[in-house]
């Protein structure tokens, strides 16, 4: 991975964040830390007063000394089950020291970053420790999680954490402070957990598979460098690699180049300490904080009541599964004509600029090689002045116009309420993209979001395999627009699953077996099953505003005759079983076939990828894990460099298991 660039593909899938229910009742609510500092033009550091704030941004005494580094020991702070031990999570659990404290109440406590596999369709788990003596340690818990939360609750770290081995939960100081207030009225909002790459251990399981863990990222690219002003933080812009476009059609390729020159970073920032200790800011603006902050309140709240449901209903107390709270964004930079007064030669939503088929996400992109003369301004009661771009035909209005109507006319109408593709000269008319420069004098570049893309997760299919006949919920926390959802998702989906895998919907009221086409590709079993209301598994399709599909490293180029062989093989090396593997080959293959190319770059986003990019909510939570997405790109010739394999990690299955398998729709 190149440190400082988020890999993104061509087309960027965007699924759901949520998180593994868990039934307890609950007192209070959780607080958010309204720590900030404060930029003047890029120059000096505005007093604050917040205590927690200055002691760590103000004074020049260092706050840490020391770097990153991994523990070769186990520190055992973690609760280790049957399961987990059956599924090699012993392996996975690493310990990273993040730094001695120089001063404040923990000078001389060892700051320790705990990180283990996530519990379920989660992402990994983070804790931040310290101690002086590695016998007891203190938990940074700033939001009061161990008080506010009972330990059967997910949300609880003793959940996961031997309480015995806490001396206690506290407030660690941090370099990072939660809000940095730019020029107005610009701010970065700091996103949740280190940064983290997954990295192979360089051990090996009893199967002899690779043993991946965790890494906090702490090097980045100087190019990407900005001017902070923090003191102990470095800021560096997220950035992309588009590659090169090797083995595509002349068009795709065009299209390549027009990314390669325009769009080299983004709006997010990385932000490493003074240890090497990295979390992710996103760009936004102060009002959009402070709509935030006070949705966030409510969602708590809401979240506190809906937990005390899940209890009751898990206690066949309740008839119907409670609704999940509205989940509350973190703030970007989004904004609606109707808001700011555009006027009515614009489109009424820009959001996330290039989206791929499944949306976006918080972030959006930094241009290169556009100068003010490239552009003309724009009247808006916007708190920021913006601008588009004076030439119609200008690439980067190609770029928009093509990854907007490139799909079929079909899938266009269908997301689209009926309506035809408009030409590019009525496209451009209404400015498809609104640039703006960031208090780091940067061009940054939203694109309209009124055209639909359909859903790039093509037929994600979730089977589920119980011990015994059990009642399983499924859901997803943000917001998701499914194009497919079989049986109807209805506040998540509340089946019966049987040990073979059969699943019985329990809200059956909410699918209409006549709207069924067993003619479309994928839902062929869908009419018969929703009859007699035994289904195979779950299938849903769709997108949503908040992730990145992940980028791989590695993979195999594979000519068109070989590729049914090749993925029957690799999908039973990782973990399918025969009919698993074949369910995904009857989907994929035509599905692949369609773009008759002579080659095709295949590779494979894994569990531990898919877990952090699409969580999911499952109660009860699964014992096993296997998740598993094709990613392929059709290849008009064999490319000159050939990637490295990829290597496939095989999941044993034990107890209550889930397993997924998807893909990207090219």
């Amino acid at each position: 991975m190149k440190k400082g660039f988020a890999l993104l593909p061509v087309i960027l899938l965007v699924i759901v964040v949520a998180s593994i229910a868990v039934g307890a009742f609950y007192v209070g609510t959780v607080s958010q830390k309204n720590n900030k500092v404060t930029i003047n033009q890029l120059q000096t550091v505005t007093p604050v007063t917040s205590s927690q704030t200055a002691s760590s941004t103000q004074t020049q005494t260092p706050l840490f000394s020391g770097k990153v580094n991994k523990l070769g020991e186990n520190l055992g702070l973690f609760k280790i089950t049957d399961a987990d031990r059956e599924n090699g999570v012993l392996a996975s659990i690493v310990y990273y020291e993040a730094g001695t404290f120089l001063r404040g109440d923990f000078a001389g406590y060892t700051r320790i970053l705990a990180i283990r596999p996530s519990e379920g369709p989660g992402p990994s788990m983070q804790f931040l420790i310290a101690t002086k003596d590695r016998k007891k340690y203190l938990l940074d818990d700033p939001e009061l999680k161990t008080q506010k939360y009972p330990v059967t609750d997910y949300d609880n770290p003793y959940l996961y954490l031997d309480s015995a081995k806490v001396e206690k939960a506290v407030t660690l100081d941090s370099e990072h402070p939660q809000t940095i207030t730019l020029e107005s009225p610009f701010a970065l909002y700091k996103r949740e957990g280190a940064l983290l790459e997954s990295v192979t251990s360089g051990k090996k399981s009893k199967d002899g598979y690779d043993i991946y863990i965790e890494k906090p990222i702490t090097e980045f690219e100087k190019q990407l460098s900005l001017k902070s002003p923090v003191p102990a933080l470095k800021l560096f812009a997220g950035g992309v690699d588009w590659g090169k476009g090797e083995g595509l059609s002349d068009k795709e390729k065009k299209f390549y180049a027009i990314r390669n020159q325009y769009l080299t970073s983004t709006s997010l920032i990385h932000a490493p300490d003074s240890t090497g200790l990295t979390y992710s800011y996103t760009t936004t603006t102060t009002p959009q904080i402070t709509a935030y902050e006070s949705k966030l309140k409510q969602f708590n709240l809401a979240l506190v009541e809906y937990k005390k449901q899940v209890e009751l209903y898990n206690q066949k107390k309740l008839k119907e599964y409670p609704v999940y709270p509205q989940y509350t964004p973190l703030p970007g930079l989004r904004f609606t004509n109707g808001e700011i007064g555009l006027g009515g030669n614009f489109f009424e939503t820009y959001d996330t600029s290039f989206p791929g088929a499944c949306g976006g996400n918080v972030s959006t992109d930094a241009t290169s090689n556009i100068t003010d003369s490239d552009l003309e301004s724009v009247k808006s009661q916007s708190v920021f002045s913006l601008f588009t771009l004076k030439n119609p035909k200008h690439p980067l209005n190609e770029l928009a116009y093509y990854i907007k109507t490139s799909q079929d006319d079909e899938a266009y109408k269908g997301v689209n309420d009926g309506k035809s593709k408009p030409t590019f000269e009525a496209y451009v008319a209404k400015h498809p993209l609104i640039f703006f420069k960031d208090a780091f004098g940067r061009w940054l570049v939203l694109g309209e979001w009124d055209i639909k893309l359909m859903g790039g997760c093509g037929k994600p299919v979730i089977y589920l395999y119980p011990k015994q006949p059990t009642q399983v919920h499924i859901s997803f926390t943000t917001p998701v627009a499914l194009n497919t959802q079989i049986p109807t998702y209805h506040d998540g989906w509340n089946v019966l699953a049987d040990p073979d895998g059969t699943l019985e919907d329990l809200q059956p009221k909410y699918t209409d077996c006549s709207l069924l086409d067993k003619t479309k590709t994928g839902s062929e079993y869908a009419p018969r099953a929703c009859l007699t209301n035994k289904y195979p598994y779950i299938y849903w399709s769709g997108k949503s505003l908040y992730g990145t599909y992940p980028q791989t490293e590695g993979g195999w180029v594979v000519e068109k005759n070989n590729v049914g062989k090749f993925l029957t093989e690799k999908l039973e090396k990782a973990g399918l079983t025969p009919s698993e593997s074949k369910d995904m080959t009857d989907y994929w293959v035509p599905e692949m076939m369609k773009k008759d190319m002579p080659y095709y770059r295949i590779s494979f986003v894994q569990t531990d990828q898919m877990n952090d990019f699409i969580p999911m909510t499952v109660n009860p939570q699964p014992d096993t894990v296997l998740r598993i997405f094709l990613q392929y790109e059709p290849l008009i010739s064999k490319p000159g460099i050939i990637p490295q394999p990829q290597t496939l990690n095989k999941v044993s299955r034990n107890g209550f298991t889930l397993i997924e398998w998807g893909g990207l729709i090219k």
